[in-house]
């Protein structure tokens, strides 16, 4: 009975985690409307990390795109911010499931167009 007992647990928790969303997008609009941000994110199972490409667009450079892992739960507004600081500034925040952010300045401008992670 034990066996079956163990086997219905093994089987119910590899549904559960296997149940988890597994693809995202979410996309950002610059409050100048020159710059586009999408985040797309992708993994086999939902208890893997993420699979993250962040792509950016703007002014005429041609589209940059950062690519990194994450472990959360989702990537949607609500672990994810955007914090414009002026029209050419912008702090990306990630929460982590640990809590954590991570976290990634980006600095757009007719002139220049560059994107890291930041401590």
């Amino acid at each position: 009975m034990k066996k079956y007992t163990y086997i219905v647990l093994v089987t119910t928790f590899l549904l559960a985690a296997c149940s988890g969303k597994t693809k995202t997008s979410l996309k950002h609009l610059s409050p100048n409307g020159k710059v586009s941000i999408n985040i797309e994110g992708h993994r086999a199972a939902s208890i893997e990390s993420w699979k993250v490409d962040m792509k950016v667009k703007a002014y005429d450079f041609k589209e940059g795109k950062l690519t990194f892992e994450i472990y959360a739960e989702d990537l949607t507004d609500k672990n994810v911010s955007f914090d414009w600081k002026d029209d050419k500034n912008c702090i990306i925040s990630l929460k982590e499931q640990d809590g954590k952010d991570r976290k990634f300045q980006l600095i757009a401008s007719p002139e220049q167009l560059q994107m890291g992670e930041i401590q």
